[in-house]
């Protein structure tokens, strides 16, 4: 026997439903599943030959999506959040609560970001965001390395060290 065909048998709740009916698994023992799908059974029965409906499936994404992508992107990296406190927020949610307060005030849209962010880090003085993508563009300017001149004068010997020696 190459494969198992009991799919094609039945469901898997006729298949349990004739368990439970025969004995072979006591009612105290009939998995939680099974009372939910006996209460709320799908309209179309789940049957491995049944055809997948050909429907459109539309992308949802909400104003606050758009934020919160922002956020993460600029901020990600630099966010610790407490997940014993049950009772606070995580910063992209608090983020995100101040920026649409503001937005009701009627601030326009340039300046929306920065003064959410300025209001952002003025509740949290623990911390403060910065932008990693203004660092970046600022950092895009390659370091110089120190040349042999510019060294301190103890790094710039050579060491006179036989490794030949060093294992005899």
């Amino acid at each position: 026997m190459a494969q198992s065909r009991l799919e094609r048998i039945g469901t898997i709740f006729t298949r349990v439903q004739s368990l439970l009916k025969s004995g072979a698994v006591k009612s105290e023992d009939k998995p939680i599943w099974y009372v939910v799908y006996e209460a709320f059974p799908p309209k179309y029965e789940p049957r491995f030959d049944r055809v997948a409906p050909n429907i459109e499936i539309q992308d949802i994404f909400y104003k606050e999506d758009i934020i919160r992508a922002k956020f993460q992107k600029e901020f990600g990296n630099n966010l610790r959040f407490n997940i014993a406190k049950n009772d606070t927020q995580s910063h992209t949610q608090r983020f995100i609560s101040i920026y649409q307060d503001l937005e009701k005030t009627g601030v326009s849209d340039n300046e929306l970001w920065d003064k959410a962010l300025e209001e952002f880090n003025k509740e949290n003085t623990s911390f403060q965001l910065k932008s990693q993508l203004k660092d970046e563009e600022n950092d895009k300017t390659p370091a110089k390395e120190p040349t042999n001149k510019e060294l301190p004068p103890a790094e710039n010997k050579k060491s006179n060290v036989d490794l030949s020696k060093i294992f005899e």
